[in-house]
């Protein structure tokens, strides 16, 4: 695919920061040029979310505030655990709040598996997905599967089967490169997936050897590296995407993690745009 143009086309994933007060990463995010942010509405894990917005009618309008005063956008909003003892019940809130902040896609991601939970079986996580898609879609909302090894979706493989499983016209695979990476799939392989199951694709970097598998997690949350500066083929990958396909930057970087919101969102934003910017790396329009 060819890239757009500048940051301004590109959201800022929350986890580059991670669990921080939703506006003061909005302006950060504005200050560092990126035109969107992604937002954590629901916890992925099972620690509490430090800063809700969710049933917080003053954080809403807070956020709705900031993201009109610095012309930013909501892409999506996460994270919707496919697993046991989930339901709709607890979903609706979160995606009628995503609605009110103009998001237009939510990530779902499959469960950690703890001890001896099973998690749900292939017919369950059908159908639950199905439903959740079904609410979506009242909220005008799309719905990206994004696969984790250490979860019970780990492949694009599984996450394919499970959107073509549901069949709902506004679910698709969310590519981000390290899971790609990790789950051993490659560039041609995303090459191969039609176009409409494509929701968006997550960029980052990361070393070429792989953790210990109990330790995937703390990668992924903490310790990816910044575009170009890893072993991912961050350029095929994004030469494979669909024309269009949605673009966002998500390095939370160990070294970063004593810094300043602001100051990761600019570290973020900088080293994406030398990587987009760097001759002969891709070419945009």
């Amino acid at each position: 695919m060819k890239v757009p143009a500048g940051l301004r086309a590109m959201s800022l994933a929350n986890l580059t920061v991670w669990r921080v007060d939703p506006v003061e990463f909005i302006n950060g995010a504005a200050d560092a040029g990126f035109g969107a942010v992604g937002l954590l509405l629901l916890s992925p894990t099972p620690q509490p979310l430090e800063h809700g917005i969710v049933g917080r009618p003053e954080v809403i309008r807070a956020v709705r505030a900031a993201l009109q005063a610095r012309g930013l956008r909501c892409f999506d909003i996460e994270a919707f655990v496919l697993q046991q003892g989930a339901s709709l019940e607890r979903f609706r809130p979160a995606l009628a709040v995503g609605a009110e902040l103009g998001a237009t896609h939510i990530s779902s991601i499959g469960a950690e598996p703890r001890g001896a939970d099973t998690g749900l079986t292939a017919a369950e996580r059908v159908d639950l997905f199905g439903r959740l898609c079904d609410e979506a879609a009242r909220f005008g909302l799309q719905v990206g599967v994004e696969f984790m090894r250490y979860r019970d979706i780990p492949t694009w493989r599984e996450a394919l089967d499970l959107i073509e499983a549901a069949g709902r016209p506004n679910s698709g695979l969310i590519v981000d490169a390290l899971h790609l990476f990790r789950s051993g799939g490659t560039p041609q392989d995303i090459a191969g997936i039609p176009a409409p199951r494509i929701a968006y694709a997550q960029l980052c970097d990361a070393r070429p050897d792989s953790p210990a598998f109990a330790d995937l997690p703390a990668e992924a949350r903490g310790d990816r590296l910044a575009l170009g500066t890893g072993a991912i083929p961050l350029a095929e990958l994004i030469k494979a995407l669909p024309e269009g396909t949605k673009l966002v930057v998500e390095t939370p970087i160990r070294e970063q993690a004593s810094w300043s919101v602001i100051r990761r969102c600019q570290s973020a934003g900088e080293t994406a745009r030398a990587f987009f910017e760097k001759p002969g790396k891709i070419t945009s329009p």
